[in-house]
């Protein structure tokens, strides 16, 4: 049995066409079981992120159901069938290559984003118990888990900001050295100065002071971070208390010059300021730069930032590679060992068997005997043929390993033992060839 991977992702599709195909938590079982009945899988897991969604399921023969069950899929979904969707394919190896770049966030829009992993794993929890996952799926899935902790501990590819909001924390975090008990006083109240806030508060910040031209927007933005909200008009009178002040405006001049800057520094006797301005056009006078103790960082500064701590992540991605094809040939090693499974259990029962009609037969020649007794005898036949077993059993899952356990292996067992040659092998003039 081999793994198969239908995704759609951000790399084929573009957000119109990825919001139509996400699988909400409460789709996850009737797709599954859907998935089942229409293309006869048997194990079916499914993952649904904001930029991807992915289907990894088993089957004898991957590429022969990739089409099934995108017909399937976009048919559960309800979807157009105008409607163009790009999705890949893969198989076998270059599939579990891919399951493991995702969990460890190496296909990521943002290479090293931690959530990956927790998103992946949620999905898999949902899929398990909605009967998708067998022994195989679970033990590529857990083994992608496993490389993607190894990726978080051997590399540094999280180590550094690669969005924005997080550069900005990352800034004021070397500015301060630590954010506790710091006090930040937001300018506006757009989409980009709510994700810094996050940030910020996440990253030990504890006080918020919000103001807006329009109140309300930022009574509401001051809320939802249990901050206050502060009029606009009276915005100088609460620049000494900032440590970190993020501005965001739509004001075609700054609204923070140099003069008010300077002023405020003054009543807070010079003690370090932080300035994130991220509106287009600029809310702060870049002159604000000169004064002692003052931090200004545009979106430029901050996208720069982001830049090079990108271009660092790319060069840690590349080690993570290594820890991935390390795992690879594990997993390879665990999969070649399923080739001799049916054989092993062959071999297994079929001692098993004529021990026990040997004991059986033993037992009923030997007359009256004691119960101690009748264990005793048990117990040295179950010994040897476990013993017998032992040995042969290794050698071949170990040759499964090695990748040399070919039909010479399998014949000789098969013709020693007269077992029956596994689907997968035919027997013709008594020599077993795997096909």
């Amino acid at each position: 049995m081999k793994i198969g991977v239908l995704t759609s992702s951000y790399k084929t599709n573009a957000i119109e066409v990825r919001e139509k195909l996400a699988v909400s938590e409460p789709e996850v079982r009737p797709l599954i079981d859907y998935l089942k009945a229409k293309c006869g899988l048997k194990e079916v897991m499914v993952v649904s992120t904001c930029n991807r969604v992915e289907i990894y399921f088993r089957n004898k023969n991957p590429m022969k159901k990739f089409d099934s069950i995108a017909f399937a899929f976009t048919a559960f979904k309800e979807l157009d069938p105008t409607l163009e969707i790009n999705f890949t394919r893969l198989m076998e190896r270059e599939a579990i290559n891919h399951i493991f770049r995702v969990a460890a966030s190496l296909e990521a829009m943002v290479i090293g984003e931690p959530q990956i992993t927790g998103q992946i794993k949620n999905f898999f929890h949902l899929s398990v118990e909605a009967g998708g996952c067998g022994f195989l799926i679970n033990q590529v899935v857990n083994r992608a888990f496993v490389t993607a902790k190894r990726v978080r501990t051997e590399t540094s590819i999280a180590r550094f900001a690669v969005s924005i909001s997080f550069a900005a924390v990352e800034l004021a975090k070397k500015i301060f050295f630590e954010l506790k008990d710091k006090t930040i006083l937001v300018v506006g109240a757009g989409e980009m100065a709510e994700l810094a806030i996050s940030n910020l508060m996440k990253a030990g910040c504890s006080q918020l002071l919000v103001t807006n031209r329009t109140f309300s927007r930022a009574v509401a933005l001051a809320e939802q971070f249990n901050g206050s909200a502060v009029r606009f008009e009276y915005l100088a009178n609460h620049l000494k208390s900032a440590d970190i002040i993020i501005s965001s405006t739509g004001a075609k001049g700054f609204v923070l010059t140099h003069d008010i800057l300077q002023d405020s520094m003054k009543k807070r006797k010079f003690h370090p300021m932080f300035l994130i301005d991220i509106a287009v056009p600029r809310d702060i006078d870049p002159a604000v730069n000169q004064i002692s103790n003052t931090y200004v960082y545009d979106i430029d500064d901050l996208q720069s930032v982001v830049d090079n701590n990108l271009q660092f992540r790319q060069q840690e991605a590349e080690k993570a590679q290594l820890i991935i094809e390390e795992e690879l040939d594990k997993i390879d090693q665990w999969l070649a060992t399923l080739d001799v499974i049916p054989t092993v259990k062959q071999f297994r029962e079929k001692i098993l068997d004529l021990a026990n009609e040997e004991l059986s037969r033993g037992l009923g020649q030997m007359g009256d005997i004691s119960a101690k007794q009748e264990r005793t005898v048990r117990a040295m036949i179950n010994g040897l043929a476990y013993k017998v077993l032992h040995h042969p059993t290794i050698i071949l899952k170990q040759a499964a390993k090695d990748g040399i356990a070919d039909e010479e292996y399998i014949r000789i067992l098969n013709d020693l033992f007269d077992l029956t040659p596994p689907p997968n092998i035919s027997k013709k003039n008594n020599v077993i060839k795997l096909k």
